[in-house]
């Protein structure tokens, strides 16, 4: 039932003869009657967030939705709990075994919940595959049954041949049965000897009742085979498509980072090198810096026009202020500065309040850092609007 989930994640996660022990493991956790079966471990994917994640994996299928190795560690990191258990008694690195168990866990609940449905009881053959896990979580795992795990997978391959080998052998068990029937009729003319060739068409029938019977078996196991290829196939798409989003999403975070700062350098840029005004954008209101000539506290000519679209915003947002902060260059005497950094700052709230802004509405507020550091004098030499909702 889990063959081809054994062998897949063993090739993928380069894992070997772990694989079957692991995949053990990790259905006697989830399936632990001590904390609630199944159903338990379900409740428990909810209350830890993936609640619409962990309903998509219900029945298997394409659908199924991914879960990252951070998660993993998160709901099987506890100490003493299964993601320890798997590092220490399988000797399987940490990120390794997470990403592991973040693959393997869609497609096992997808197989324990056929229907869509959480099982009341789990099939013999299902515990009997349990058992095994059980076993490790509390003694760990011997060389051995790592062997025996690998030959379980090589068995599972082995029965899609069988399967093809089975019909022949069965019709000739019938051809062969039916030729012994036909030279008994031929042998005997009364008695008991009539009722032999009934006698061994009979048989011959058993037999091949028998043979078809194994050869059906054969063929479910090798079609549940190809039906979990398709399934692991199909979602192992749907995590690369997932990566792969989350690539392009980073991506593009990246590249809009990179557009801010060189906004952000191209007004630093702009910055005049004496008196001038440079508009800008705060928290998505309009914004004003307001340059000076070194030593000087005169605002720059053409301040009530450049200054239009923050007053405007001003008068239809009544709630809004108008928060003026004064900055200096670095050079001369740091208190001749601060005075005039505060008197630059109060020219400023003048030219807002001459422009129709009233007096409660503009707030002078020091900045912690007066010299604006790492700017130029000429960047540094400044006072800020900014508007505060």
């Amino acid at each position: 039932m889990f063959d081809f989930i054994i062998r897949e994640v063993a090739s993928r996660f380069g894992l070997g003869d772990k694989a079957g022990p692991l995949v053990q493991m990790l259905l006697a956790y989830i399936t632990n009657k001590d904390t609630g079966g199944l159903a338990g471990f379900m409740t428990k994917l909810s209350s830890s967030g993936l609640g619409d994640v962990s309903k998509s994996w219900l029945g298997g299928g394409a659908n199924a939705l991914p879960v990252s190795a951070s998660q993993i560690e998160s709901l099987l990191g506890e100490q003493g709990g299964l993601l320890n258990n798997v590092t220490s008694k399988l000797s399987i690195g940490g990120s390794t075994a997470a990403s592991a168990l973040g693959f393997l866990l869609p497609f096992v609940i997808g197989k324990l919940t056929p229907g869509g449905t959480v099982p009341s009881s789990l099939s013999a053959d299902v515990m009997g595959f349990i058992a095994g896990g059980a076993a490790a979580l509390t003694k760990g795992v011997t060389s051995t049954a790592g062997v025996a795990a690998g030959a379980a997978v090589g068995a599972a391959g082995a029965a899609t041949v069988a399967a093809s080998k089975v019909v022949g052998t069965a019709g000739h068990a019938f051809s062969s049965a039916a030729n012994a029937g036909v030279s008994a009729a031929t042998a005997a003319s009364s008695g008991l000897m009539k009722w032999l060739p009934w006698l061994a068409a009979g048989i011959a029938a058993l037999f091949l009742l028998s043979y078809c019977n194994k050869g059906s078996d054969a063929a479910k196991q090798a079609a549940d085979g190809a039906k979990n290829a398709a399934e692991m196939a199909a979602a192992a798409k749907t995590q690369q498509d997932a990566v792969a989003k989350a690539k392009a999403d980073a991506e593009a975070a990246a590249a809009a980072k990179s557009a801010a700062d060189a906004a952000a350098k191209t007004t630093a840029d702009t910055a005049p090198a004496g008196s001038g005004l440079v508009t800008f954008t705060h928290d998505g209101a309009p914004a004003l810096k307001v340059y000076f000539d070194s030593g000087k506290t005169d605002v720059a000519t053409g301040f009530a026009d450049t200054a239009k679209t923050l007053v405007e915003h001003l008068k239809t947002n009544a709630s809004s202020k108008a928060v003026v902060s004064g900055y200096n260059d670095p050079t001369g005497n740091a208190a001749a500065n601060a005075e005039l950094s505060k008197n630059r700052a109060k020219g400023v709230a003048a030219a807002l309040k001459a422009a129709g802004i009233a007096d409660d509405r503009v707030v002078l507020e020091k900045p912690t850092d007066t010299t604006g550091s790492n700017l130029s004098n000429s960047e540094a030499r400044r006072v800020e609007v900014t508007i505060r909702k």
